[in-house]
């Protein structure tokens, strides 16, 4: 996952670099570092592009703002010089915002890395066939979440320690937590555990995954952010 993570991440960055001015700024209220630590020049959001380019065109006053459209991304790149704002220019003081249109991504990752997208639900999946979860209930939570992996999201040190994006991070933590209660229903009496009829046990312990899994993708979903907000050079204040 922080494959795609990063995929997502490094298409919306521009590929030169620039010289600016410096610009004192503060991020939208509802933006947050996609660092870890809250600093850097990279801030995630839910507001759209167009609201975001409104707000801070008022704030600002930009020289000019030029529309962008890369792949499932759109928005804008607002400039603070009156020279030229092209990605291969000199000179170029700017705020990139950019929102990721959730159904041109889909559809972009279903014919280019289905992969990516069935990955969060792997663990759910392999619940099918037991204690009469089907097929189409899994169908149904996935279609309730598609959108998951076509999120962007902040970076965090995963369970095992890796750097890693909270998605895949929460999944770490769900699949952990899965195994950790499973593992405790099943320790024999001899060791100390617990003891529980087996079928009946083996029953609440399929039940309570897919509901941790449904509360995993709730909460991934709360966690993730469709706009991508970047800051040339500027002074940013964390959070």
């Amino acid at each position: 996952m922080r494959k795609l993570w990063f995929f997502i991440f490094f298409l919306a960055l521009p590929s030169s670099v620039l010289f600016s001015q410096r610009v004192e700024i503060i991020p939208y209220p509802d933006a947050v570092s996609l660092s870890a630590d809250g600093c850097g020049k990279v801030y995630l959001s839910n507001t759209d592009a167009k609201v975001l380019m409104e707000y801070f065109s008022a704030e600002f006053s930009p020289d000019k703002i030029i529309p962008v459209k890369d792949g499932y991304f759109s928005g804008y790149r607002l400039c603070f010089t009156s020279g030229s704002c092209h990605p291969e220019a000199e000179s170029a003081d700017w705020i990139q915002i950019l929102t990721i249109d959730q159904d041109i991504a889909l559809a972009w990752f279903k014919k280019n890395f289905p992969e990516l997208l069935s990955y969060p639900f792997d663990g759910l999946k392999s619940c099918v066939g037991s204690n009469g979860y089907k097929m189409a209930d899994y169908k149904e939570i996935v279609e309730r979440y598609r959108f998951i992996s076509c999120k962007m999201y902040r970076q965090t040190i995963a369970p095992d320690g890796s750097e890693s994006d909270e998605m895949t991070a929460y999944i770490q933590r769900t699949v952990l937590n899965i195994k950790g209660k499973n593992e405790a229903q099943y320790v024999s009496v001899s060791s100390g555990g617990i003891f529980l009829n087996e079928s009946s046990n083996k029953q609440n312990s399929e039940n309570n995954s897919v509901n941790e899994w449904i509360r995993c993708f709730d909460n991934i979903e709360r966690l993730g952010y469709i706009t991508l907000i970047e800051f040339k050079d500027p002074v940013t204040v964390p959070f």
